[in-house]
């Protein structure tokens, strides 16, 4: 199907073009400069809890997953007879 002879093709070329609405791009606009300022502000204020969330929460849970890998090995030789 070659696009010189698609009606779909021509009737998307017969829609007018999109005009921008004014004062919606400004509202917008001001909407990323005030999530930008916030994303900003909230870089150049380290957060006390984000060393927890960032280091210890995964240090805890690796942790419970290398006992709990520990009691399992320990539980499958015993079972077998090799402890």
């Amino acid at each position: 199907m070659t696009t010189e002879h698609d009606p779909v093709v021509h009737a998307l070329g017969r829609l007018p073009s999109a005009t921008p609405d004014a004062s919606r791009a400004e509202r917008v606009r001001l909407r990323c400069r005030a999530v930008l300022a916030r994303r900003r502000a909230a870089a150049a204020d380290p957060d006390p809890a984000g060393f927890a969330r960032r280091v210890l929460e995964p240090a805890i849970a690796c942790g419970l997953g290398v006992l709990y890998l520990a009691v399992v090995i320990h539980d499958a030789l015993r079972w077998r007879g090799l402890l």
